[in-house]
């Protein structure tokens, strides 16, 4: 229910602070240690590892990862070969072939990395081997401990208002971010290695990923070390490890195939193609939507409501409001259904789209109320999304145009009320937040407060918000 519950959890003490533990095991206060928080720090104050033991155990909780592909041809719409394990295939001496990847987050309540996002580096290394000889890797070390600049990083790049890179906590010059790879809880990246098998090799091929963690990149700390930095040597922690071994023609079978995966194959695909609809972003970018729906069929194949509920997510994100709303009815006649505060979101949606704003104002409403007994049973109380409320707002601001004549005057002046109302609630869970502001404004325009309508037309400041 909050970040101390993960980060700082209950330990027996006889501290004067100390209060009674909720399980009447004795009194406890909270650990502050900060687990996960800063593995630095222990080095720093010169306790060397020991001061780590809490944060590295809660670290390799945070994510897993999966060597879960290979296409052929090394094309994004080459012939794709998955799940790897336990079924393989045989690489070709001479091609070249593309690799996917899945990072999954597991163990976390905000995204990874969260926080200090131009300070942290956290990177998969990735290393390709025939035999005893290397060929491939990314992720590596130099001699001064520095990551390899052309790894895949799962932080934010972030840039000034001249294009240079953030990178000694100046957060106040931030402007743009070049690239965001953090990955947000219980969701999925996918990252694609093009790599080459040499025609002499013998076999088997041997992947072997890790996902790394430090907490300062080398960047930063010539900056905090000055004329004594020598190199990098803060610890690196190792978050998730995966392999796999390939057999080349040609060759024997190997011995071993390589790690077990004890993940099931609809979830793997469901990672998949959640990687896969998170490329796309929120920018109308198409990324790899064709692939992503072809994931998410395999997982209805396989039997669960996740598989349809998310294809519709492809559909709606493609246009096709007719294919969604079938998704979405194939996913709630599922044993077992999908969550229905879920499908009510999604639904509320397409039904928006498709004209119906009616259907969709009862869903959100449901929603802001969390009117759904196994959601409130599971602690969720939906009334603070802002999101939602924001879109619930605007669609009884649109739903209150429909209004016409001086007979429905009454009815369009409610309905502009309960919007006035969803929007102020979704501000008073964030300030900033732009969309609410504007939907807010058009409402008041309507309603006749054309000074408050430009107050929130305003552009967002500390001003602004202090007078909000």
């Amino acid at each position: 229910s909050g970040c101390a519950d993960c980060h700082m959890p209950l330990q027996r003490s006889d501290d004067p602070a100390a209060r009674a533990s909720p399980d009447g095991g004795g009194r406890a206060v909270h650990d502050h240690l900060f687990a996960a928080a800063n593995t630095a720090v222990p080095v720093m104050m010169g306790q060397q590892e020991s001061g780590n033991e809490a944060r590295r155990d809660f670290l390799a909780r945070a994510a897993r990862i999966d060597l879960f592909g290979i296409k052929e041809d090394g094309a994004i719409d080459g012939t794709l070969h998955a799940p790897l394990r336990p079924a393989l295939p045989t690489l070709e001496p001479g091609k070249r072939y593309l690799l996917e990847l899945v990072v999954r987050t597991t163990g976390m309540g905000h995204q990874l990395t969260q926080g200090t996002v131009d300070s942290n580096e956290l990177w998969l290394d990735l290393t390709l081997k025939d035999g005893e000889r290397v060929i491939g890797r990314s992720g590596g070390l130099d001699a001064q401990g520095d990551s390899d600049p052309w790894s895949y990083f799962v932080n934010a790049y972030l840039l000034d208002r001249e294009g240079k890179r953030i990178e000694r906590r100046n957060v106040q010059d931030i402007a743009v971010a070049l690239y965001d790879h953090q990955i947000p809880p219980g969701a999925a990246a996918v990252v694609h290695y093009a790599f080459d098998v040499p025609a002499d090799a013998k076999g088997p091929i041997a992947i072997d990923a890790a996902l790394r963690y430090r907490k300062f990149d080398t960047r930063f700390l010539r900056y905090v070390e000055g004329n004594d930095f020598e190199a990098n040597r803060l610890p690196i922690a190792t978050l998730a490890t995966d392999r796999v071994l390939l057999p080349v023609i040609g060759s024997a079978a190997p011995p071993d195939p390589g790690s077990t995966i004890q993940i099931a194959d609809w979830e793997r695909w469901n990672d998949y193609g959640i990687g896969l609809l998170r490329e796309a972003g929120e920018t109308g970018k198409q990324g790899e939507l064709r692939q992503a729906g072809d994931a998410f069929a395999e997982v209805e194949g396989l039997g669960r409501a996740d598989g349809p509920l998310n294809l519709a997510r492809v559909r709606f994100r493609e246009g096709d409001l007719d294919a969604a709303a079938d998704a979405l009815r194939r996913a709630e006649q599922m044993d077992p259904p999908a969550p229905a505060w879920t499908l009510a979101w999604y639904s509320a949606l397409v039904k928006r789209e498709l004209g119906d704003l009616d259907g969709a104002i009862a869903d959100l409403d449901n929603l802001a109320e969390t009117r759904f007994a196994d959601a409130r049973a599971r602690g969720f109380d939906f009334s603070a999304d802002y999101r939602m409320l924001t879109e619930l707002g605007r669609t009884l601001y649109e739903r209150s145009r429909q209004e016409r004549g001086d007979a429905r005057r009454q009815a369009r002046r409610e309905q502009l009320d309960r919007a006035r109302q969803r929007l102020e609630q979704a501000l008073a869970v964030d300030p900033e937040y732009a969309a609410a502001h504007y939907n807010l404004s058009l409402i008041l325009a309507d309603l006749g407060d054309r000074e408050e309508a430009e107050h929130h037309r305003a552009p967002v400041s500390y001003t602004h918000l202090r007078a909000h």
